[in-house]
């Protein structure tokens, strides 16, 4: 028996050891950490211990003993909370371990809080690569990340001219039929949104009563949506479709072809058939009509079709 229980405990010495990963940071380690090194610190040796990272997103922290630095955990990661046993290990530069309860769904139990890394410091900030941050500790993780010389300009978002993050799409259909055209700006300040069709002078959707604007904010932070639907397709609509944004530092515009297609109905061996006929569009002959947009989805679902006969 004697002999089993030795052949045992060996047995899951060799099993813990092969699977223990060659060169894995003291951060990552998990209870295999807490199982090598113990509870106890004992006399700090900085020359014992591993080389860290130069790149931690984070910056470096020492460990639970103040002895040896690694890479702090970066924001949203879990963490030890003060006072708790070293296990997922401590917070970097600007970040602070706290405990944020979540909600659980209806009908389910509310799950335990996480401990998990936050900015001390919220509120968005503007990096010297024009781009606006949510914190200065994202600002901190995409110039460790990119290994440059990203710095922080200024608090606040950054401000910029409007720029279109999706573009109207040309769009082809009967009439009878209904179309969305989709846009989406960024930009700071906060642009203003509006839509043109090409040779008229009126913003949409001015007095016809089967065009209509939907515009939101969303769905990121200083970015707007809007959404030009015309129902029940005439051949006149045919043509090129702007969508334009401005704020106080500039303008910018998107453009999207719609050709119209003239649906008939004829008797064919005692039933209506369908015959489609010419296609009805407009050259575009404005300069900068942004011919190379990336294009957009279709923001609002499924387009509905409308096959009645007449």
């Amino acid at each position: 028996m004697a002999l089993a229980g030795v052949w045992l405990c060996v047995f899951v010495y060799v099993s813990v050891s092969a699977r223990l990963p060659v060169g894995v940071p003291p951060q990552h380690s998990g209870w295999l950490r807490l199982w090598q090194e113990g509870k106890s610190c004992g006399e700090c040796d900085m020359d014992s211990c591993p080389m860290a990272p130069s790149n931690c997103p984070a910056g470096h922290v020492r460990d639970s003993c103040g002895c040896c630095e690694h890479c702090g955990n970066v924001e949203g990661q879990q963490c030890d909370p003060d006072g708790a046993p070293e296990f997922h290990g401590l917070c970097g530069e600007g970040l602070v371990c706290q405990t944020r309860t979540k909600r659980g769904r209806r009908g389910h139990r509310r799950r335990e809080p996480e401990p998990k890394c936050t900015c001390e410091e919220q509120g968005s900030v503007c990096g010297s690569d024009g781009r606006t941050y949510h914190n200065p500790c994202q600002l901190r993780e995409a110039a460790s990340r990119e290994e440059t010389s990203l710095r922080l300009t200024g608090q606040g978002p950054c401000y910029s001219v409007p720029r279109v993050s999706r573009a109207p799409r040309d769009r082809s259909d009967y009439t009878g039929n209904h179309i969305v055209f989709g846009c989406e700006v960024s930009g700071f300040p906060l642009p203003n949104l509006s839509w043109k069709r090409q040779g008229s002078g009126n913003f949409l959707p001015g007095d016809k009563p089967h065009i209509s604007v939907q515009t939101r904010g969303g769905p990121q932070r200083y970015t707007v949506s809007t959404w030009l639907q015309i129902h029940n397709l005439h051949l006149s609509d045919a043509g090129i479709y702007s969508c334009i944004s401005h704020n106080a530092l500039g303008v910018t515009s998107a453009s999207a072809r719609l050709t119209v297609v003239k649906r008939e109905l004829r008797v064919l061996k005692g039933h209506l058939d369908e015959e489609d006929e010419e296609e009805y569009y407009q050259e575009n002959t404005e300069e900068n009509s942004d011919e190379g947009q990336p294009e957009s989805g279709d923001y609002l679902g499924p387009l509905y079709r409308n096959y009645t006969s007449v």
